[in-house]
């Protein structure tokens, strides 16, 4: 059993690089993960998440986290929860290098927000809103009113657009995007950065609401082929068609996020006022206790003592996960656990429910944060009304063709065929894929590059 078992990991450890035909330099001081932590922290995909929203969009406070630094706090959770996973699983006889492990995870961690477009999920949600309006489905498609999808993926790829399919489509494809697979990241970095490793159409059938790898999608049809060679690579289970259980390491992102947006995102709140330091500090504390974590004395400054039991809150919280993970790891080896490990650790599980009940009332629902996010929808649907249209007809009006060299030539590019003209960049590209030009273009702005674009487009400001 353990033998088999040092396979499975072996397997799941690859460190194959998605589209390269090199074998990985075994020899090097380097590892294969340490390699990918770095490509995600130099690439400006990285970078531009410094003015995306975490929780407070456009905020004026020098405190609050942004993407940038929610990412780069979930990734330190993350190298401890890997490390801790493997010595866990070193424990039970198989043999892998919790460091290891600790890096692959912390690299996933960083790319884990990669792909999210300005203003957060209400970004998202912005996408979704105007594909839905503007969009005709296939199954609609008349002379009169065409629609751009030759299938309803395609379709369904912009109307539930997702963050996470745009962030496997950055590393495997956006970046150096000459080349097939992008940067070439290793196989189980993306493997274990894929929280929903699925289209956006599950063939045959529904998806399954009882699979929490099923409760999104994570690659577009565009990128169908990559995902697919990166997945049977790792050897994942595929339950259908390009529907595939995800990487145990997954579990471990997924935890490194869950417990940065409960315990960060609090703090951020009380930080900013809209909820009492000392309910916030009640709340961290209730986590804490539940094994024996550092409680601060009463008498510490409110900020000193919010700060020490968000440390000890966070420490809690690893550890409990650390223990889920190593009594289910065999389920989720085999593809058969569908659970986050947060919420499905009673210990834990309903104290993080209520932290996040009132940091979304109190926080993501405040009048501020409301009015923005209202702003961000017609932001995005402006921009997206503009570049669509340029991009999509054939035969663009004057003001289109104007809109058509804003839109750098970069973003119409394939892999292995660079095409200088941008019209005929343009028409080699199907109206689907024309389509994600733009929202590759628009979802990759920052918060503030957004905002001063569509009111730059719009005349309401002039450029200087």
């Amino acid at each position: 059993m353990s033998t088999e078992r040092n396979e499975r990991w072996q397997q799941l450890l690859s460190g194959h690089r998605l589209g390269s035909t090199r074998t990985p330099e075994l020899q090097d001081e380097r590892t294969e993960f340490d390699k990918d932590y770095d490509r995600i922290v130099f690439s400006s995909a990285f970078r531009r998440l410094h003015d995306k929203t975490q929780v407070f969009p456009l905020s004026t406070s020098d405190y609050t986290r942004t993407r940038l630094t929610h990412s780069i706090e979930a990734s330190c959770v993350g190298r401890t929860l890997g490390q801790l996973a493997g010595k866990a699983l070193n424990r039970q006889n198989v043999k892998v290098d919790p460091s290891h492990l600790g890096t692959l995870v912390a690299a996933a961690c960083l790319a884990h927000d990669i792909g999210n477009p300005p203003f957060g999920h209400s970004g998202e949600a912005a996408i979704q809103h105007w594909a839905e309006k503007k969009l005709v489905p296939p199954a609609e498609s008349s002379p009169s009113a065409p629609s751009p999808f030759a299938t309803e993926t395609e379709w369904k790829d912009l109307v539930n657009f997702e963050g996470n399919a745009q962030g496997f489509r950055i590393l495997s494809r956006l970046q150096a995007r000459e080349r097939q697979g992008g940067m070439r990241y290793t196989v189980a970095t993306l493997g274990a950065m894929s929280k929903y490793p699925r289209p956006s159409v599950i063939p045959g059938r529904e998806r399954d609401k009882s699979r929490i790898s099923e409760k999104k999608f994570g690659y577009f049809q565009d990128d169908a082929a990559l995902a697919c060679e990166a997945y049977r690579r790792l050897c994942l289970q595929e339950r259908g068609p390009g529907v595939f259980a995800r990487h145990p390491l997954a579990f471990l992102v997924e935890a490194a996020d869950d417990i940065c947006y409960a315990v960060i995102d609090l703090e951020d709140s009380a930080m900013l006022g809209l909820i009492p330091i000392d309910k916030a500090c009640a709340l961290l504390e209730n986590v804490a206790r539940v094994r024996g974590g550092y409680i601060p004395p009463a008498e510490l400054q409110p900020e000193s003592r919010l700060g020490a039991l968000r440390s000890s809150a966070i420490g809690v919280l690893i550890h409990e996960c650390v223990v889920l993970f190593s009594e289910v790891v065999g389920e989720m080896e085999q593809g058969r656990w569908e659970q986050s490990l947060a919420s499905a650790r009673e210990s834990v599980s309903g104290l993080l429910k209520e932290i996040t009940r009132i940091t979304r009332e109190k926080g993501y629902e405040s009048e501020r944060v409301l009015q923005i996010e209202s702003a961000g929808f017609r932001t995005l649907g402006g921009l997206l009304d503009m570049f669509a249209s340029a991009v999509v007809k054939d035969s663009p009006n004057k003001e289109e063709k104007k809109l058509r060299q804003l839109l750098p030539l970069e973003f119409l590019q394939r892999p292995g065929a660079h095409e200088p003209d941008r019209h005929e960049a343009i028409r080699r590209l199907s109206p689907y894929q024309r389509l994600l030009c733009v929202t590759d273009y628009i979802s990759g702005m920052t918060d503030g590059n957004a905002v001063e674009l569509y009111q730059r487009l719009s005349g309401i400001k002039l450029p200087a």
